[in-house]
């Protein structure tokens, strides 16, 4: 990637895209709803006007409809976000010749019952309609752009979201702690939680090293949903109140375990990305302005 490519990052109100933004600075251009909507049915004709105008090197799409539960209900919109607009995506890169970078999920697998990590080459066995219209859009995306980039990340926080009410995993327990609520997760929950901040940088040398395919990008190590709830309550220096359920009380199935090993990512001989225990003592430090500590 050129030192000056443009890159446009879509779904750039989020999360992920604001972190995007912050790091590629002059060279990133974030278009929102506004500009872009991938579930829009003149999609195609208008995402091709869009781009064409824009000449970007790189795309980054960081747009999602990531309601689990809603996407049972909400099919449609979530197949539009998910799966239709990354294809459409795809098919321009490949005439217009620029590269795609696209997002997935650790919620493409869980069906299986597997009780260990994920690698890349794995087969996906989606549980729930989220993951499953994930797993439709990367495939898209993997079968129509050769050049492209698919990174599937997990439990993200470390963003600044722009987006209305949206709070990060972090924010939403620390949030509860200081209402006086308990935080409530789900008995045997095993994740890998993932800062925003550690997956940009890793995405950006990707693509530096021309690397195209499928790669997870997830913090290192794996926790209990427990364990992570009582280090974020700790760090932020208020009480450790975390009751575990037996069963999830929402109404559509999570799965227990999905942790992803980078394996992809080791094997290009690059540095390990943080262990999940370092970048969550450094971000909740961010948000409280208390020195770091140990999660």
């Amino acid at each position: 990637m050129a030192p000056k490519a443009r890159i446009v990052v879509l779904g750039a109100r989020g999360q992920l895209g604001q972190e995007f933004l912050r790091v590629l600075g002059r060279r990133g251009v974030g278009w929102g709803r506004e500009q872009f909507e991938l579930a829009d049915t003149a999609a195609p004709a208008a995402m091709a006007r869009a781009l064409e105008r824009a000449r970007p090197a790189v795309v980054i799409n960081t747009a999602a409809f990531n309601y689990v539960d809603l996407a049972e209900t909400r099919r449609q919109e979530a197949l539009a976000v998910n799966f239709t607009g990354p294809a459409h995506l795809a098919r321009l890169a490949a005439v217009q010749g620029w590269t795609l970078v696209h997002f997935s999920t650790d919620y493409v697998f869980g069906g299986d019952g597997l009780s260990r990590p994920r690698v890349e080459s794995d087969a996906p066995a989606p549980m729930n309609f989220y993951g499953y219209s994930k797993l439709l859009g990367e495939q898209a995306v993997l079968r129509t752009a050769p050049g492209a980039l698919v990174a599937r990340v997990a439990h993200l926080y470390g963003g600044a979201s722009q987006s209305s009410g949206r709070l990060n995993l972090v924010q939403r327990f620390m949030a509860q702690a200081r209402a006086g609520e308990a935080i409530r997760v789900t008995r045997g929950q095993t994740l890998n939680p993932t800062s925003v901040q550690d997956v940009v940088p890793a995405v950006l040398a990707l693509l530096d090293g021309g690397a195209a395919g499928l790669f997870h990008l997830t913090g290192e190590g794996e926790c209990t949903a427990r364990e992570f709830a009582e280090a974020v309550l700790r760090l932020a220096g208020g009480p450790v109140n975390v009751t575990e359920l037996e069963r999830d009380p929402r109404p559509t199935l999570r799965p227990l375990y999905t942790v992803l090993e980078n394996r992809r990512w080791a094997q290009l001989s690059l540095p390990p990305l943080p262990a999940w225990q370092a970048s969550l003592a450094a971000y909740v430090a961010q948000l409280t302005g208390r020195k770091p500590g140990l999660a």
